[in-house]
């Protein structure tokens, strides 16, 4: 089996999961993209300032979400949080470098990266959250 198959496997090893993870994502992407729009299109924030808090609300609903619906974790909310926000931080320095390049560097629309932005971030996020973060781990006897 190529080493590529064996990698989409893991993905794909529990269906239901990633379905949850794909929606509890993309409401949190919902998110980001109603505030982004609504604090750089209507308020007129600073680009990196409106990125930056929607981004900031997005994790919030996302965390909630996974941990209590997608991955059913009953593990240390703490840990996890922590996690989870280490995590984010990486995700939203990437978040960040993508709409530097995209909107500033290579003139696309503003909204439009942002889409291109969640899509890419995705897969990163996910496998950290499914084999890191919320991992369940066999009982200990």
């Amino acid at each position: 089996m190529s080493s590529l198959k064996k990698a989409l496997l893991i993905y794909l090893d529990d269906p239901r999961t990633l379905l949850r993870y794909v929606s509890a994502g993309g409401l949190a992407a919902l998110v980001e993209l109603t505030v982004f729009c609504s604090l750089f299109e209507l308020a007129g924030w600073p680009l990196f300032a409106a990125n930056s808090f929607a981004f900031s609300i997005a994790v919030v609903v996302a965390f909630i979400l996974h941990k209590h619906w997608t991955f059913k974790s009953a593990g240390s909310t703490r840990k996890q949080l922590l996690l989870y926000l280490l995590m984010q931080a990486c995700s939203g320095l990437l978040n960040n470098l993508l709409m530097f390049v995209l909107v500033i560097k290579l003139s696309v629309y503003a909204p439009l990266s942002k889409i291109l932005q969640i899509f890419i971030v995705f897969f990163w996020n996910f496998t950290l959250c499914r084999f890191v973060i919320f991992l369940r781990r066999a009982p200990r006897h």
